[in-house]
């Protein structure tokens, strides 16, 4: 894993061994590089649902504020307040390939928009939702989708709480994308909610290798608890976010 993400026109270091002078070294090597214009160490781990981190200023110009290009698409927020991962980059692209035009999709934890405009851009569906927690977060989804020209109409926020904005009203979805905090809820209920008879979810679960059964076993219970039945189709790596650890896309198929 490398120590240190590129988020546009900023880069975060993972200071942690490190004495100040290597610190400040590696930021003057940063700052090389064509598009990065600020280095921050990051000074906290992703904390809670909001997923935030605090950063300590290294080198460059003082700024918080990220410009990101990935996938055709053009992502603005700001680093400490919006959760972004860069190296989701190629996920959110695959999962865009798997949408059908026909599709109405739902993203939970939609965070500045990354998985809706993605998709928008590669396939257009029928319509999409995101529903993000954080208020900055929504603000900069609002603003990422002026960035990328792609109308509410298409593309629609919504600000709360998944477990208060996914209800029966919502409506039912063709495939619903859970790319999930790493909490202990998994938040499954909420999908299930909103699928139907044929949803496909993409729900992203944190384990060790040697953990998958189990983490399948919850899950298919966890639906049995709410009176469907689901059959997880395929398990795929989608990057180590600690030693041994990693982030799993689990796809799933509702049956009833």
């Amino acid at each position: 894993m490398a120590d240190y993400d590129i988020l546009g026109n900023i880069a975060i270091i993972k200071g942690e061994g490190k004495t100040n002078e290597e610190k400040l070294k590696q930021a003057e090597e940063l700052l090389g590089k064509p598009s990065i214009k600020t280095v921050l160490e990051r000074a906290s781990n992703v904390k809670g649902r909001l997923r935030t981190i605090k950063t300590k200023f290294l080198a460059g110009t003082k700024n918080l504020i990220a410009m990101h290009k990935e996938n055709n698409c053009v992502f603005k927020f700001n680093v400490e307040t919006c959760y972004f991962s860069p190296r989701l980059s190629n996920e959110r692209k695959l999962i865009a390939e798997k949408i059908r035009k026909t599709d109405k999709v739902l993203v939970m934890f939609a965070g500045v928009g990354a998985f809706p405009i993605v998709i928008y851009k590669y396939k257009k569906p029928k319509k999409i939702i995101g529903i993000e927690i954080g208020k900055d977060c929504c603000k900069y989804f609002n603003e990422n989708l002026r960035l990328n020209k792609i109308s509410p109409y298409d593309v629609e926020v919504i600000q709360g709480d998944v477990k208060k904005k996914v209800t029966k009203k919502l409506g039912k979805f063709e495939v619903i994308i859970m790319a999930r905090p790493n909490l202990k809820e998994t938040f499954l209920k909420y999908g299930l909610i909103a699928s139907k008879k044929g949803t496909r979810i993409f729900y992203h679960g944190f384990c060790r290798k040697d953990e998958l059964e189990e983490l399948k076993g919850q899950l298919i219970e966890e639906a049995k608890k709410q009176k469907r039945k689901i059959e997880i189709e395929d398990i795929v790596p989608i990057g180590e976010i600690a030693p041994f650890k990693n982030r799993w896309r689990i796809e799933i198929k509702v049956l009833k």
